[in-house]
Formats: structure tokens, C-alpha cells, sequence
């Protein structure tokens, strides 16, 4: 019995010290740090600049002002040629350069013109026979005064009042038969000056020759087209506005113009008018773009792009669009400077947006550290080393 007392005693001994033991042990343990991590990134010093809010889009260009020619009389051609201040005819063709009021073309001038003639003889023959009535109305009139006042008198029967009356009022229907007459003689020489002054086809404004449809010696009704002219000292571009964008445009807006002829060269531009209505079927807003085209550089039909510019601001921070992280619906955006070795995690507020450049409002200063590569491995308060591109793996 004592034996055993003596072991357990010995055992709890064993234990008790052992515990002590590894509780020093433990204690006198220095915890080992763990190791940080040095994240290689590429930096560049914030700056300020000129930057542009632009939308893109894609449009054709049409001349200003299109006239297609037809003729307003029917008969042969004579002459399809420009005839020019100087006297001399040039024949028609594309290309040529005409100005408001040259002849362009004549179509049976001396049937036109004989027409007047005939319709002028009506016309005097008209206003002879209305003479005529006028003479036998008043003659009229005057027996018919005498007969009514001798009738008064008793000289006269009523037969002969009778006669007398319907014999005036015979020559006043007669003479407004003649009026009428008059007046239709007068209307179709009227009709017949203007179809001689339409057999000569001038040029209603100033333009380029852009489709000859006819040639001269041909015949031509009412209605055909004879050539097409274009104003393209001034040419427009009509382009597709997304509706979410309507705010943001107005007339007088500038804009640029790029097209494949000239690549590299912008071509300066402005918007004309906004479209009150979106095309129910696009459900875009028609914008009409024009712009000066006195080098004739731009022909219709050409495919452009367009860019307009809906904001612009000079001497602000601006950086690279790639370094902004975040700007989710739930995340603010952010972007990480370095300052002391070490990353600082900036959440910024972000203005006009160019392309890959974005203006920065809040959240930058010039002349600070900005990563621009290797953020994506930064949080707040992580220790970098910055190397170049090139150095980051």
C-alpha cells in the first residue's frame, strides 16, 4: 500500500515538472515572423495635360445641296451645253464646275417660242371682238333707254320694250363670252411664255456636275432628268446618336472627321442640327455634321469617322485608364501611389474619360508616384520595389 502511494507520487512529480518544463519552453520560443513580400512595380511621376471627352461613330458623306434636273417641258434637245459668261458652249459632262443661272440646256426653243407668237395673236383677236361687244352692248344700252322712255310716253308698245331689253342684255352676254375669251387667250400666253422660258434650262445653284442623264439630239418628256449638280463646298455627314448620348450633344459642337483618302488628317467640323426624334427602329438620334470643303477634298459617298467632342480640359491630372482598379457598383475606384517603398491605396474620383486616358478629380496630386504596372498584386500598405517593365515577371 505504501508501495503504491510512493508511485503515484513519484509519476505526478514527473508530470507536474514536465509540464513546467515545456511551459518555459514555450514561453522562451521567439515567434518566428513570417517573411514579406516585395512587389516589383513600375511607377511614373503624375501629370497634369489637355485631355478631350469624345464619342465615335461612323457616317457617309453627302454634298450639301443636291439638284436633280429634270425637264418641265417635252421635245427634242438642241443643245445640252454650258454656255458661259463669256459666250462661249462648253458641252455637258461630269465634273464640270457651273454657277447659279448659266444655260445648261435647250429643249425645241423655236416650237416654244412660236407658241408665244400664236398665243399673242390670240390674245389681240380676243381683245378686238371684246372691243366689238363693248360697241354693240352700248348700243344697246342706248336703244333700250329710248324704247323704255318712249314706252313711258306712250309711243312705244311693249313689244318693243320687250326686244329692246333682250337685245341688251344679249350684248352683255356677249361681251362677258368675250371677256372670258380675253382672259383664257391671256392665260395661255402666259403658259406658253413660261414653257419657252423653261425650254432653256439654267442652273438653279452653284455646283459640280455630278451625272449627266441625257444626251444632246435626244427627245424628253415632262419629269425626265436631264443631269444632277451638287454643292460640295459644303458637304455633311449624318450619323446614328445613341439615345444614351443625346444630353451630351448639341448644335455647334466641334468635331473631327477622318476618312481612308487621307489617313492621319483630321478634317474640322461642327454639328449643324439634332434630329427632334429618334429613328423608332434604331432608336438612334440623327445628328447632322457639316463641314468646309472649298479644297474639294471630300467626295459624296465617302465612309468617315467621326469623332465628337463633348468635353475638353487643359491642365488637369490625367492618367493612363488601365492603372484605375475597382468602380464596380459596389467598389469605388482606386488606384495605388508609392510613397517611402511602400504602396498607398488612393480610391480616386474620376472626370473626363478619353480613350485610354482618364482625368483624375480627386484622390492625385502632380509630381506623385502612380504604379502603372504591378498593381494587381498591391494591397494597402504592401512593400515595393520599383524596378522597369521589364523587370516585373
Amino acid at each position: 500500500m505504501i508501495k503504491q502511494k510512493r508511485a503515484i507520487y513519484w509519476i505526478t512529480a514527473v508530470v507536474v515538472v514536465g509540464l513546467i518544463f515545456w511551459a518555459g519552453f514555450l514561453r522562451k520560443r521567439p515567434e518566428k515572423e513570417p517573411d514579406e513580400k516585395i512587389v516589383p512595380v513600375e511607377v511614373q511621376t503624375v501629370e497634369t495635360g489637355f485631355i478631350e471627352q469624345t464619342i465615335e461613330l461612323t457616317g457617309i458623306v453627302r454634298a450639301n445641296n443636291i439638284v436633280y434636273m429634270k425637264s418641265k417641258v417635252s421635245g427634242r434637245i438642241e443643245s445640252l451645253s454650258l454656255l458661259l459668261p463669256d459666250g462661249k458652249a462648253v458641252p455637258v459632262e461630269e465634273g464640270l464646275e457651273v454657277q447659279k443661272g448659266w444655260q445648261i440646256a435647250v429643249v425645241d426653243h423655236d416650237v416654244y417660242a412660236a407658241e408665244v407668237d400664236r398665243s399673242r395673236a390670240a390674245v389681240a383677236a380676243a381683245e378686238s371682238t371684246s372691243g366689238v361687244y363693248k360697241v354693240e352692248l352700248a348700243d344697246a344700252e342706248r336703244e333700250m333707254k329710248r324704247i323704255s322712255a318712249l314706252y313711258q310716253s306712250g309711243s312705244a308698245t311693249e313689244q318693243s320694250k320687250d326686244k329692246a331689253t333682250t337685245a341688251y342684255y344679249a350684248a352683255e352676254a356677249k361681251l362677258n363670252v368675250a371677256k372670258a375669251q380675253f382672259a383664257q387667250a391671256r392665260a395661255q400666253l402666259e403658259l406658253a411664255q413660261i414653257n419657252l422660258r423653261e425650254s432653256t434650262i439654267v442652273s438653279p445653284i452653284d455646283g459640280i456636275i455630278t451625272e449627266k442623264h441625257i444626251d444632246e439630239g435626244n427627245l424628253i418628256n415632262v419629269g425626265d432628268s436631264i443631269i444632277t449638280i451638287a454643292d460640295m463646298k459644303l458637304v455633311k455627314v449624318i450619323v446614328g446618336l445613341a439615345e444614351r448620348y443625346q444630353t451630351m450633344v448639341r448644335p455647334g459642337l466641334s468635331a473631327r472627321i477622318y476618312v481612308d483618302s487621307y489617313p492621319g488628317r483630321p478634317f474640322t467640323a461642327e454639328v449643324y442640327s439634332v434630329y427632334p426624334a429618334l429613328d423608332e427602329q434604331t432608336r438612334t438620334l440623327k445628328v447632322e455634321i457639316r463641314m468646309d470643303n472649298t479644297e474639294m477634298l471630300l467626295k459624296p459617298g465617302m465612309f468617315t469617322r467621326v469623332t465628337l467632342i463633348t468635353d475638353s480640359k487643359e491642365d488637369v491630372v490625367i492618367v493612363p485608364r488601365d492603372v484605375v482598379l475597382g468602380g464596380r457598383i459596389d467598389d469605388e475606384p482606386y488606384v495605388f501611389v508609392v510613397a517611402d517603398e511602400m504602396a498607398e491605396k488612393r480610391f480616386v474620383k474620376i472626370g473626363v474619360k478619353q480613350a485610354d486616358m482618364w482625368e483624375i478629380i480627386e484622390g492625385l496630386r502632380p509630381y506623385e508616384r502612380l504604379v502603372v504596372n504591378g498593381m494587381n498584386y498591391l494591397a494597402d500598405g504592401s512593400k515595393v520595389s520599383v524596378v522597369r517593365m521589364e523587370g516585373i515577371k
